[in-house]
């Protein structure tokens, strides 16, 4: 791939709002966060731990800002989406249990990079309350299924956006540019990478990585389990 074939969303105009001093990132740490069992012999499972449903699958009131967007009608604001961005090289064979799943779901890569690499590649999931490879992401048993919380398969992001929407924001951050030109993949999707990342981040930076997100969930077990939300405070975001 050349040079002129990369969308580089490092050097993107940042959106307007991103010049707003009233936009601030926050990170906030969820405290009690464990994996679920096997969970043997319940008839209604649960999806992902108690800690985080309200996190990753509640329901937030519309913003003032959404209801004006849409005529101050809240039956119109669409509802808030859970996403996983997940590394394929952790979870083994991601494309073909992405297809068997039934979930809404697209690789970071396309074009040749897809064909090449897609079996480590970066993919977006929507996730679903009850669907079983929702569950097993947060599950750590004996199962070769319910090894992928061990391995901190990728990150979690809220948004009202569709998953194209997504797709489309999120790749633009896959490569980086060196100072000779050169281009490096970047795994920002790595829980660590993307911890590391935020940190060195000013304000403007963090508000244009995360422009149609919520917030953006990382969950890393050493040394020992930490869930970290990050978000921009007193707005919500649309692509």
């Amino acid at each position: 791939m050349s040079a002129n074939d990369i969308i580089d969303g490092w050097t993107q105009p940042t959106h307007a709002f991103e010049k707003s001093a009233e936009l601030h990132l926050k990170i906030q740490t969820i405290e009690g966060v464990d994996p679920l069992d096997a969970q043997f012999g319940i008839d209604t499972p649960k999806t992902v731990p108690d800690a985080l449903y309200e996190a990753l699958f509640g329901q937030p009131e519309p913003t003032e800002d959404e209801l004006a967007a849409i005529g101050d009608d809240p039956t119109k604001v669409p509802p808030m989406h859970t996403y996983a961005i997940l590394d394929a090289a952790k979870i083994t064979n991601l494309p073909e249990l992405l297809e068997a799943s039934a979930l809404e779901h697209r690789c970071l890569f396309k074009g040749n990079a897809y064909d090449a690499l897609k079996d480590v590649a970066p993919w977006v999931v929507r996730l679903e309350v009850g669907n079983s490879f929702t569950r097993n992401l947060f599950t750590r048993s004996s199962a070769p299924w319910h090894q992928w919380w061990d391995s901190e398969p990728g990150i979690y992001v809220r948004s009202r956006g569709t998953l194209d929407e997504i797709w489309a924001h999120f790749r633009k951050f896959t490569r980086v540019q060196d100072a000779d030109g050169k281009w490096y993949y970047f795994r920002f999707w790595e829980p660590k990478s993307v911890e590391r990342m935020f940190s060195a981040f000013s304000h403007s930076e963090s508000q244009h990585f995360l422009a149609p997100c919520f917030d953006l969930y990382t969950i890393t077990l050493a040394p020992r389990v930490s869930c970290k939300r990050l978000f921009i405070e007193h707005s919500h975001f649309s692509v």
